[in-house]
């Protein structure tokens, strides 16, 4: 850290050195217009001045009519913007004039001659349409100038895209751009995944700095480096370049892709304020919510300083059943061996989501080479999570089966009566709190034709939670659940449903139901960045052998990352003096839509009433009340156990050459670079075993334990362009990429199930008789390699002359030291309530490198429009994959990949005219390995277990709008309005796992831009 310290220091010192030495020279620059780097193709005029507008930041005012059917040259280098246009325009029959905002105006050459320069874009001919980013296929279009110009293969979604489509946040937003595919939570978007590999493989920065992560707290298992999408709201983002093949001087550690998100420059636009203001609409709960945003931007009259904002607020109260089962299989008596239904959980959890987020950049240009730029961000996301469950036991209770009810169906046990069953009441409640800051700092420095650029972020995610994950559990003695029936003939997978799941006894009697145990965990986690970066770059102008170099670039980057993990479990929960345990603890009513459509036939229940619990509750002489933070509990060894620090340091140089040529007539430009990258780690934990004293019992052993780890990668790369024709353009892409372990799996921990913990605690040895109970953990690897990567990338671009485009990209993968799940059976240390330590056998899951992965793909993308508005914008990704694991004591395996789909696409026709548009975009990913928990991790299921797939799922989404005045729109958004329901089945179709259902969401509301 001091190191860092000191080097940051010293970029701050030669930052402001330099900046002294440029206001100095500020005379004699400001004599000269400002110049910057424009890289435009080919293409038609009005396109073409577009570009030249973002390029340098400059107003280009200009009417269709005026520029319709005219083309314009390919243009790069360095110009000042009025140079720029007059290249662009010469020999055709236009003029460019300045007006008196600075703003450049293209005018007919004609007309400029009896035309006084306009000083305002309201001065536009009559009749005439001043260009303004406004309508769903003018985003569309500038999505395809982003990638048509990129130094790389990438893909983007821009502002109009992400205001137009039904989109909660950023992750949503992307789910229409080529080989991207989204996880859902609760039906909203929060990860993603590019080309078949999860979100851990996604390198997420923020204006190209790295940002930091928050984790998964709502439950023990955790996500390590998946950016948390969500907590992005689609309204305030500029654009999200999703770059699919590196070039060397990008932040590393994305094998999938690295994903830029970035704000709008004030400089770039003039004067605005901007808001909307929405209802949302949730169907599963009849909640109606207001939501709404406001940005605004002010640049001074001599375009040297601009400021932008904005923030946004969105609120969702919303409700998701997940029937949960598993399959295994039996022996029972007069049906032989079969496969049976395993515990069936109807999960009913209601979240109340409220997000605040605020973003704000500023740009001052006090001398023409010299600019300072500093942007941020910031988000509040909390979530408070209330889940309700039965747990109805099966294969336990099997001895009870009715045989004159058993339905067997291809050996399957799917209908049935367990005369005598057992049933479990459970509840857990939490509030989480997910905060995110980033901020950055950005030198732009010209000094005598060289480009310094120092850069600076500071980035913190805090996740924790306010009140901490709670759990009761109520149950019944065996035999004493009343008769259980379940239904799970028929399609369940193609239905989503089942016919039966309930028993004849009254769940809304508490007094039938005993109270078992009340246990809480609090966690925190902290994730920090600070990363230092310079880049320094110069336009050159000498050939090498046919080649000439354009650019050269060079430079490095130090970071230093930490990661503070901290769980506390506590089974001590004691009821305050003189309160008693009643009924009413229990009869909080579940609502009667639960689970009304994946369940026919059903049972009421009432559930724990969270408020009587809180208020009730103590953690028995440690804390006064039920509501700790992990900092405010003393850690027990199995607290120790459980959590862990890690920090993180690395250190990067490049070196980039960007060139141009012709082969064959062709003309060639691209780049050539290479990036070595050493990371070092320091990982802190607890190892806990059980040790005999040597009187009979056994007493813990709390070992504290530090792990160093060092490794180094050399990462180059190579991109080139060959532009056919003005409009046809083939980009060939080859680098090495890498992506670092998960900072869980990093981890010196060893995490077990908590309801395992409870029982251990209450019952001691006795709770080992259990046959429900789970003996089963995962543990970190501190000792673990980097994913690396071969990559091949080719991308066939064809660019329609008005609109449009077609697009085909082929892509294989080759992954090294893919990490994969190793098990052994390690005997633990567990408390008891008496104070004695219990060993116990677990088998534990520990990530280990041992894998070869390969994944190849084709990726289709197609945008068009008719002349009379109806219009379409679809992409496709074809994928195959392989992985091979080498694990210890089974040899060579083949698994398959988490998270792929062999197939996804995504088809928006989208229709404009006068006023109104609306598009109907319907996403669509096959089948896919799940884990046996639904979430998406980088651990592949070996062929020795069954794998887990989500089945093949596609969504339905609209959105409408109005133009009430030129500057107010009024619009509706609607999310799964078919309402559909997700299912995952284990090895065949045949045994269902989950349903999901999320139902309906709609957002009305105004859009107003002054």
């Amino acid at each position: 850290m001091t190191s860092l310290k000191r080097q940051l220091c010293r970029s701050a010192a030669l930052a402001l050195t330099l900046s002294t030495l440029a206001v100095a020279t500020a005379a004699e620059a400001q004599a000269m217009a400002r110049r910057v780097r424009i890289s435009i193709a080919a293409q038609p005029m009005d396109r073409a001045l577009e570009q030249l507008a973002r390029q340098s930041g400059n107003d280009i005012l200009f009417t269709r009519s005026a520029v319709e059917r005219l083309t314009a040259p390919a243009l790069a280098g360095e110009f000042d913007a009025e140079t720029a246009v007059r290249r662009l325009i010469a020999g055709k029959p236009l003029t460019v004039v300045r007006d008196g905002t600075g703003a450049l105006i293209v005018r007919p050459q004609a007309a400029a001659a009896g035309q006084t320069p306009s000083t305002a874009r309201d001065d536009a001919p009559p009749g005439e349409d001043i260009v303004v980013t406004a309508r769903f296929s003018d985003g569309v279009e500038r999505s395809l100038d982003v990638k048509r110009n990129a130094d790389s293969i990438s893909d983007a979604v821009v502002a109009a895209d992400i205001g137009k489509l039904p989109a909660f946040n950023v992750a949503e937003a992307l789910q229409r751009v080529p080989g991207v595919t989204i996880v859902r939570e609760a039906g909203e978007g929060q990860f993603i995944s590019v080309r078949g590999l999860g979100p851990n493989f996604q390198a997420v920065t923020f204006n190209g700095m790295p940002l930091a992560y928050n984790e998964n707290i709502r439950n023990s298992g955790q996500s390590g480096r998946q950016f948390r999408l969500q907590v992005l709201p689609a309204q305030l983002i500029d654009s999200v370049v999703v770059i699919k093949s590196p070039t060397a001087d990008l932040v590393e550690s994305g094998v999938g892709s690295t994903v830029d998100i970035r704000l709008a420059k004030p400089l770039d636009r003039g004067s605005f304020v901007a808001a909307s203001a929405y209802g949302g609409y949730e169907e599963r709960t009849d909640t109606f919510n207001p939501n709404g945003s406001i940005a605004a931007g002010w640049r001074s009259a001599d375009r040297s300083f601009g400021i932008l904002g904005g923030i946004s607020y969105t609120k969702r109260e919303v409700q998701f059943d997940r029937l949960r089962l598993g399959w295994d299989d039996a022996e029972i008596e007069g049906l032989g061996t079969v496969r049976v239904p395993g515990d069936a959980q109807p999960y009913l959890e209601l979240e109340n989501r409220e997000r605040l987020s605020a973003v704000v950049d500023m740009q001052w240009r006090p001398a023409a080479n010299l600019e300072i730029e500093i942007d941020g961000l910031y988000s509040q996301f909390n979530n408070e999570t209330t889940e309700r469950r039965l747990t109805y036991y099966i294969p336990s209770q099997l001895s009870r089966l009715d045989l004159s009810t058993a339905v067997v169906e291809d050996g399957r046990l799917v209908a049935g009566t367990i005369r005598g069953a057992r049933v479990r009441n459970y509840a857990e409640y939490m509030d989480q709190s997910h905060e995110n800051l980033q901020l950055n700092g950005t030198v732009k420095l010209d000094l005598g034709g060289w480009h310094i650029e120092p850069r600076f972020s500071y980035a913190r995610a805090r996740s924790d939670l306010d009140t901490p994950i709670q759990r009761v559990q109520y149950r019944t003695a065996s035999g004493r659940g009343g008769n259980l029936t379940f239904d799970f003939s028929g399609d369940v997978v193609g239905d989503g449903r089942v016919t039966s799941l309930y028993t004849d006894l009254d769940l809304t009697d508490p007094s039938l139901m005993p109270f078992e145990s009340f246990a809480v965990r609090p966690i925190n986690s902290e994730d920090e960045d600070k990363t230092a970066i310079l880049n320094i770059s110069r336009d050159t102008d000498f050939g090498i052998g046919g080649f000439t170099v354009t650019r050269i670039r060079f430079g490095g980057q130090a970071s230093d990352r930490y990661r503070d993990y901290q769980r506390r479990d506590r089974a001590t929960t004691v009821l305050r003096d003189g309160v008693q345990r009643t009924g009413d603890f229990l009869s909080y009513p579940v609502p009667g839509n639960a689970f009304d459509q994946s369940i026919v036939n059903r049972q009421p229940w009432t559930n724990v009433d969270w408020d009587l619990f809180n208020q009730s509750y103590v953690l028995a002489g440690e804390y006064d009340g039920v509501n700790p933070s992990a900092y405010d509990l003393e850690p027990t060894a199995a607290d120790l156990q459980n959590s862990y620090r890690i920090g993180e340091k690395i250190y990067a140089g490049y070196g980039r050459v960007d060139f141009e040529s012709t082969m064959g007539g062709v003309p060639v430009t691209g780049n050539l670079g290479v990036r070595y990258v050493r990371t070092e780690t320091d990982v802190r934990g607890t190892t806990v075993s059980a040790v005999p004293d040597g009187a009979g019992g056994v007493t813990t052993d709390v070992t504290p334990v530090t792990t160093k780890a060092t490794y180094e990668e050399w990462l180059p790369s190579a991109n080139a362009t060959f532009r056919f024709t003005d409009n046809v353009q083939l980009r060939l892409g080859i680098a090495r990429t890498m992506t670092r372990p998960s900072l869980s799996e990093l981890r010196n921990s060893i995490n077990t199930n908590s309801v395992t913990v409870t029982s251990i605690f209450n019952e001691g040895a006795a709770a080992l008789n259990d046959p429900t109970l789970n003996l089963q953990a995962s543990a970190g690897n501190p000792n673990l390699r980097p994913y690396t990567s071969w990559n091949f990338d080719a991308s066939f671009e064809w660019y329609f002359s008005k609109f449009g485009a077609f697009t085909v990209a082929a892509f294989h993968k080759d992954i090294s030291d893919y990490v994969a799940s190793d098990f052994e059976t390690r005997t633990l240390a567990f408390a008891v309530r008496d104070g004695t330590t219990l060993p116990v056998d677990i088998l534990v899951a520990t990530p280990t490198n041992v894998g070869d992965a390969k994944i190849s793909g084709v990726e289709f993308g197609y945008t068009n429009k008719l002349p009379f508005g109806l219009g379409v914008t679809a992409t496709a990704t074809f994928a195959t994959t392989k992985l091979e694991l080498d694990r210890a004591g089974v040899g060579l395996q083949s698994a398959g990949i988490q998270g792929v789909s062999d197939v996804s696409y995504s088809i928006t026709p989208f229709f404009e005219t006068g006023p109104f548009e609306i598009n109907v975009s319907y996403t669509y990913r096959s089948d896919y390995i799940t884990d046996s928990g639904a979430l998406v991790t980088s651990l592949p299921t070996p062929d020795d277990v069954v794998a887990y797939y989500q089945k093949g799922f596609g969504i339905v989404d609209l959105g409408a709008s109005y133009q009430i005045r030129p500057n107010i729109e009024a619009f509706v958004q609607a999310v799964n309005i078919l309402d559909k329901r997700q299912v995952s089945f284990a090895g065949t179709k045949a045994e269902f796992t989950e349903i999901h259902t999320f139902g309906r969401t709609v957002n009305f509301g105004v859009r107003a831009k002054f």
